[in-house]
């Protein structure tokens, strides 16, 4: 079985693409008045029937794709997907509860808050957190659960990203609702939260690859491979 299923790895794609195909059709229909820097994509609903289509089919569908990989992310302890999906369930309740007139309903608030902290904190909780054992261990090995993964999902990593996430979401909160730069903070923001599962997905991926090639390249006393365990 794959560590990440076709759908998973297409999901993670998806996310960073559907953001980037917002933002240029934002720039391309921008009004009067709109400024990137300064205004949250958000505010884009409150132009017209057309923007708000677009930001809600982009928000549900970005929703829908961290939902998606956090399903597929097998590799990943249980309690880091489920995280995850939080902020993909929050996101697409985002979408679904949009501004209108530049008010910004309880709903749409509230879950904005819970998606931009699901998704800083996942990578902590998932680097903090035991994942699921693909090979059983070596006799001998003193390698724990937590080291014997990818790079993406040990402590420093997990901690690191986390920490970057949440200080965009600190900026972003400071800047809300008319700060000068609120809308890059939310485009940071929302940026990074959106690249770091396919950084996890493309690594993961090539870690087991080459984790399982370097298990069939081990000579066994008899010359043949050795089965059932890593190179440590």
């Amino acid at each position: 079985m794959p560590v990440v299923p076709w759908w998973g790895v297409l999901s993670a794609v998806a996310a960073p693409a559907l953001l980037a195909v917002g933002w240029t059709l934002a720039a391309v229909r921008e009004p009067d008045g709109y400024d990137p820097v300064a205004d949250t994509i958000s505010l884009l609903s409150s132009y017209g029937p057309v923007d708000k289509l677009i930001l809600v089919t982009c928000l549900a569908g970005l929703g829908l794709a961290h939902l998606v990989t956090a399903v597929g992310l097998r590799f990943v302890s249980l309690a880091g997907r489920l995280v995850y999906g939080l902020g993909g369930v929050a996101t697409i309740v985002v979408a679904a509860v949009p501004k209108v007139d530049s008010v910004t309903p309880p709903a749409h608030g509230i879950a904005a808050v819970v998606a931009f902290v699901a998704l800083a904190a996942w990578p902590a909780v998932a680097a903090l957190t035991p994942g699921p054992r693909r090979t059983a261990p070596s006799p001998g090995s003193r390698r724990t659960d937590r080291s014997d993964r990818p790079w993406v999902l040990r402590r420093p990593a997990g901690l690191v990203a986390s920490g970057v996430m949440l200080g965009a979401g600190l900026w972003l909160a400071r800047q809300l609702p008319d700060g000068p730069t609120a809308g890059l903070a939310e485009r940071v923001a929302a940026g990074t939260e959106a690249v770091w599962p396919l950084v996890v997905v493309l690594v993961g991926l090539r870690w087991y690859r080459h984790r399982r090639a370097n298990r069939a390249a081990v000579p066994d006393g008899d010359g043949g491979p050795v089965r059932g365990r890593a190179v440590q």
